[in-house]
């Protein structure tokens, strides 16, 4: 049987497997980025130990890999990452393909994220659909007609800089009100020091899921901001509808748990922004893989290419 490797590259950590050809995941590594690795020689030996330590005993068809920042997928090159601020037109494909001995490819994280929920996760067997990964910001990825949708640029789909409020606050790309600010870690955070909640620290790394549990408690400062997060997301996802018009939205990241206590504002502001036809219909589902979607994603991105069937 043909298998493939998927690596996911974190600004903490990788997540790597070996992934067989009907997308099951055979064997799998993490591992902890120390300092010396985010440089780009670092890097590049620290991930080519990874995939050899998952792919022992096996040649791998090809090697995919998920990186965050812009990617330069023509040219195999991350142009710049927010995660690694040292790397400027790196040429992480020919690196790690020179290093390894396999075909390499790349693309941008959250592309392979969406990628392994379309064709292996929660998405399984709708040809389009829009993805978005609620995590520490918000990434998303377009998947028209079973291929992703890149743009010109490689850089289609960056739905969590699509502006839900331009009184919003601001966002790290330089704009205000992005999609980011809401419904992710970061816009939770901000949310929470504008209005704190008692029993919750807006500093937490787990701070979606104290959120949550105060809105168990009754608290309904922590219902307000989840109601909030919703609102943005509703709006934003309105106007995507009214653009590309499916009937299923995915999302994943770890901050997709607490969706239920977005849905109710989520709804609602979708129906605001979208036509009645385009809305009826619309779903509105969870991942299902957690962590191995930016794996199998990375792994199977080539299948998410125009004109492959």
């Amino acid at each position: 049987m043909k298998h493939f490797v998927g690596v996911d590259i974190g600004g903490t950590r990788i997540k790597a497997g070996l992934v067989s050809a009907n997308m099951k995941l055979v064997r799998e590594s993490v591992a902890w980025l120390e300092p010396s690795d985010k440089s780009e020689d670092g890097l590049v030996r620290r991930v080519a130990a990874v995939i050899r330590e998952v792919s022992e005993g096996v040649r791998p068809v090809l090697v995919g890999v998920g990186i965050p920042g812009v990617i330069d997928r023509s040219r195999g090159v991350v142009s710049r990452s927010p995660n690694f601020p040292e790397w400027l037109d790196f040429p992480v494909q020919r690196r790690l393909s020179d290093l390894t001995g396999h075909a390499v490819v790349i693309d941008n994280d959250a592309n392979c994220v969406i990628v392994g929920e379309a064709i292996a996760g929660a998405g399984a067997g709708t040809r389009s659909l829009i993805g978005l990964t609620l995590g520490t910001g918000v990434g998303g990825g377009i998947f028209l007609d079973g291929a992703l949708w890149r743009g010109v640029n490689g850089m289609g789909g960056e739905l969590g800089h699509v502006v839900a409020d331009p009184a919003g606050p601001p966002c790290t790309c330089g704009g205000r009100g992005c999609l980011e600010m809401y419904p992710s870690v970061n816009g939770l955070r901000v949310l929470c020091r504008a209005q704190p909640v008692a029993g919750v620290d807006a500093d937490a790394n787990d701070l979606p899921e104290q959120l949550a549990a105060a809105v168990g408690r009754g608290d309904w400062t922590a219902r307000a901001h989840f109601a909030t997060a919703g609102q943005a997301l509703g709006r934003v996802l309105g106007s995507l509808l009214n653009i590309f018009d499916v009937k299923k939205v995915v999302l994943a990241g770890g901050v997709a748990a607490t969706f239920p206590l977005m849905q109710e504002a989520c709804t609602t502001a979708i129906r605001g922004a979208s036509f009645p036809e385009i809305a009826a219909g619309v779903e509105i589902v969870q991942g299902t893989l957690a962590e191995r979607a930016g794996i199998i994603g990375a792994a199977f991105q080539w299948q998410a290419q125009p004109g492959h069937d």
